[in-house]
């Protein structure tokens, strides 16, 4: 089985620096382009998916759709598993919190701050989890099989992980 990963398109929360987690937040105008730049990235290339799937949060499959639509992939199909990391207390929260809510269970890299374990959330050793189950699940509906991915931030670095 070959798994595609894709992240999905700029929603408001991005715009604004919130972190989302899983507000269903619909994709801006930059977002729905961005989709749709993937999606002609993916028929130039002539990239044939046997299966999409998106998870249910609107940004994710938004533009999972478009992708779908305009690379002529199937539909997409929701999955729960692959939906973004529950950020517990984190949830809507500025980006700029992260340090002051978080500390000291955080990791600092050059362009973003990782909080590991959110009140509330879920932790980077529970996502791999639910990643790993994922990826378990689609293993056996797909052997031998090209499938794409459209998920979100942190569960994106756990199906890669």
């Amino acid at each position: 089985m070959k798994i595609y990963l894709a992240r999905h398109g700029q929603d408001q929360d991005n715009v604004n620096k919130i972190l989302n987690g899983r507000r269903d937040e619909p994709l801006t105008d930059l977002g729905v382009q961005q989709a749709f730049a993937l999606a002609e990235k993916i028929k130039e290339s002539g990239l044939h998916f046997d299966a999409v799937y998106a998870s249910p949060l609107q940004r994710a499959f938004k533009t999972a759709e478009i992708i779908s639509e305009v690379s002529l992939q199937p539909s997409p199909v929701a999955d729960e598993d692959i939906i973004e990391r529950d950020f517990g207390v984190m949830t809507g929260q500025s980006i700029s919190r992260i340090e002051e809510m978080c500390a000291p269970n955080i990791i600092k890299a050059e362009i973003i701050t990782y909080f590991l374990t959110p009140d509330g959330g879920e932790s980077f050793p529970d996502l791999l989890v639910r990643a790993r189950r994922a990826i378990d699940a689609f293993a056996v509906r797909h052997t031998g099989q090209s499938i794409l991915l459209v998920s979100h931030g942190d569960i994106g670095k756990m199906l890669y992980a």
